[in-house]
Protein backbone atom coordinates (compact mmCIF):
# COMPACT_ATOMS: atom_id res chain seq x y z
CA UNK A 1 0.00 0.00 0.00
CA UNK A 2 1.18 3.54 -0.92
CA UNK A 3 2.23 5.94 1.67
CA UNK A 4 -0.58 8.43 0.83
CA UNK A 5 -3.08 5.90 0.87
CA UNK A 6 -2.11 4.68 4.72
CA UNK A 7 -2.42 8.31 6.01
CA UNK A 8 -5.66 8.91 3.86
CA UNK A 9 -6.60 5.59 5.91
CA UNK A 10 -5.59 6.88 9.08
CA UNK A 11 -6.98 10.35 9.21
CA UNK A 12 -10.45 8.61 8.19
CA UNK A 13 -10.42 5.99 10.79
CA UNK A 14 -9.22 8.90 12.94
CA UNK A 15 -12.48 11.18 12.11
CA UNK A 16 -14.91 8.13 12.18
CA UNK A 17 -13.33 7.42 15.97
CA UNK A 18 -13.82 10.95 17.23
CA UNK A 19 -17.18 11.08 15.95
CA UNK A 20 -18.18 8.07 17.63
CA UNK A 21 -16.37 9.22 20.64
CA UNK A 22 -18.00 12.68 20.69
CA UNK A 23 -21.99 10.70 19.79
CA UNK A 24 -21.31 8.63 22.30
CA UNK A 25 -20.26 11.50 25.29
CA UNK A 26 -23.12 13.58 24.24
CA UNK A 27 -25.86 10.40 24.31
CA UNK A 28 -24.03 10.05 27.96
CA UNK A 29 -24.24 13.59 28.71
CA UNK A 30 -27.54 13.98 28.11
CA UNK A 31 -28.58 10.75 30.40
CA UNK A 32 -28.92 8.23 27.85
CA UNK A 33 -31.92 9.92 26.50
CA UNK A 34 -32.38 8.25 22.83
CA UNK A 35 -33.86 11.94 21.78
CA UNK A 36 -30.21 13.14 21.15
CA UNK A 37 -29.78 10.93 17.91
CA UNK A 38 -33.62 12.87 16.46
CA UNK A 39 -32.68 15.30 13.96
CA UNK A 40 -35.45 17.23 11.69
CA UNK A 41 -35.00 19.78 9.02
CA UNK A 42 -37.88 21.11 7.40
CA UNK A 43 -37.47 24.52 5.48
CA UNK A 44 -41.00 24.26 4.11
CA UNK A 45 -42.47 25.45 7.31
CA UNK A 46 -38.77 26.51 8.75
CA UNK A 47 -39.36 23.67 11.65
CA UNK A 48 -35.66 22.57 12.90
CA UNK A 49 -35.36 20.05 15.56
CA UNK A 50 -32.06 19.26 16.98
CA UNK A 51 -31.80 16.24 19.93
CA UNK A 52 -35.49 16.48 20.16
CA UNK A 53 -36.13 20.07 20.57
CA UNK A 54 -37.18 22.59 18.28
CA UNK A 55 -34.54 25.41 17.55
CA UNK A 56 -36.17 28.64 17.66
CA UNK A 57 -34.33 30.93 15.47
CA UNK A 58 -32.43 28.81 12.81
CA UNK A 59 -30.43 31.24 10.85
CA UNK A 60 -27.37 30.78 13.14
CA UNK A 61 -26.87 27.28 12.47
CA UNK A 62 -24.28 27.26 10.03
CA UNK A 63 -24.96 24.17 7.82
CA UNK A 64 -28.95 24.91 7.73
CA UNK A 65 -28.30 28.57 6.38
CA UNK A 66 -27.22 27.03 3.79
CA UNK A 67 -29.46 24.52 3.00
CA UNK A 68 -32.24 27.13 3.26
CA UNK A 69 -30.55 29.11 0.23
CA UNK A 70 -30.75 26.13 -1.97
CA UNK A 71 -35.01 26.10 -1.07
CA UNK A 72 -37.44 23.45 -1.89
CA UNK A 73 -36.44 20.34 -4.70
CA UNK A 74 -39.19 18.52 -6.18
CA UNK A 75 -38.12 15.00 -6.30
CA UNK A 76 -41.27 13.35 -7.58
CA UNK A 77 -41.47 11.82 -11.01
CA UNK A 78 -42.84 13.40 -13.92
CA UNK A 79 -45.93 13.20 -15.19
CA UNK A 80 -46.40 10.86 -18.29
CA UNK A 81 -47.84 12.11 -21.53
CA UNK A 82 -51.28 11.77 -22.55
CA UNK A 83 -51.86 8.90 -25.18
CA UNK A 84 -52.59 10.03 -28.60
CA UNK A 85 -56.54 9.62 -29.51
CA UNK A 86 -57.23 6.57 -31.48
CA UNK A 87 -58.30 7.47 -34.93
Amino acid sequence: MSSAKKIYLAVAGGLVAAGLVLAAIGFVASGFDLAVFNTQIDLRDDTVILGGVEVDDPTGLPLIEQLAKVGEIDVSAPKAPEAPAAP
